[in-house]
């Protein structure tokens, strides 16, 4: 989806389309990308907490509604105005219902000049399917997508303002960045992976003329998205994915068979074999350099 920086009304008015389309295919959830409401902010770019909204907000409410409406599961991302700071938040609302709201945990260093980081790493449900979430740079932390796993999530959706030229080949950069690691994810914990991006310009004059994709797909600051879109399962396939740099809906069936016969086979649900005791540096935090 593209999401210009500001365009409230119409961002809204996207996801109402994009939801209806979803439910008329079947659909019990929809995800849609990183600040999906509000557009991705330029970090530099004060004036864009003016657009930060409130949990309880109108434009929150309206998509509770369309989460009624729609009789879908809405993941929704926008920046959030609260408790004197700015989060970047990927609401959740269902049958009517706000069900909570995930704040972005991990920050880059551009963004911790803008946002607040997030403390928690929730799970719900949806049809009796524990879900979690993932925004953007947090994939980039195996630890805690292990600890959404251990929660009960079975699916993990990872909204995306992931940067890069919108083209062919900057699609094809970010699908090959993102299949370094994401797989690994998704099998390592046998869950499914839903990563959504962000496509086209953010609205802000861009600059970035003959902007090339690179192999280490490194855009830092760049306001112009790549979309490529994708679903990986539990073995760490990619069953589904968009085919251009454009908007796009994929509705992608996720079977209980395929984790269920992962978590059957006798070494593959790794979670068994876990050593906590061995792990302690990951909670303290130590570093090599450290010691």
């Amino acid at each position: 989806m593209n999401c210009p920086v500001g365009e409230l009304t119409a961002n809204f008015d996207k996801h109402r389309v994009l939801a209806e389309q979803a439910a008329q295919q079947g659909a019990n959830a929809i995800c849609f990308p990183e600040c999906s409401l509000t557009g991705y902010p330029s970090c530099e770019d004060v004036a864009m907490k003016e657009h930060a909204q409130a949990l309880d907000g109108p434009l929150s409410q309206a998509i509770v509604e369309l989460s009624a409406r729609s009789n879908l599961l809405v993941l929704a991302g926008l920046i959030e105005a609260g408790d004197n700071r700015v989060f970047n938040t990927q609401m959740v609302a269902s049958s009517g219902k706000l069900l909570g709201a995930y704040r972005k945990t991990h920050l880059s260093a551009p963004e911790a000049s803008f946002f607040a980081p997030g403390s928690d790493l929730p799970v719900w449900e949806c049809h009796g399917t524990g879900f979690g979430i993932q925004i953007c740079f947090d994939n980039h932390f195996a630890e805690a997508a292990r600890v959404l796993a251990l929660r009960g999530a079975e699916v993990v959706f990872c909204p995306y303002g992931s940067p890069g030229p919108c083209t062919p080949a900057g699609s094809e950069a970010k699908r090959a960045r993102w299949l370094r690691y994401q797989p690994a994810r998704a099998f390592n914990n046998s869950v499914y992976l839903c990563v959504v991006n962000q496509v086209g310009a953010a609205g802000y004059p861009q600059g970035h003329e003959g902007l090339q994709s690179t192999p280490e797909d490194t855009h830092c600051g760049v306001t112009e998205f790549p979309g490529g879109s994708m679903v990986i399962n539990p073995w760490g396939e990619v069953i589904a994915q968009v085919e251009a740099a454009r908007e796009d809906l994929l509705v992608v069936d996720l079977p209980a068979t395929a984790r269920q016969q992962k978590l059957q086979d006798e070494i593959q649900d790794f979670r068994r074999y876990r050593r906590p005791e061995l792990y302690g540096d990951l909670a303290r935090g130590k570093l090599a350099q450290d010691v």
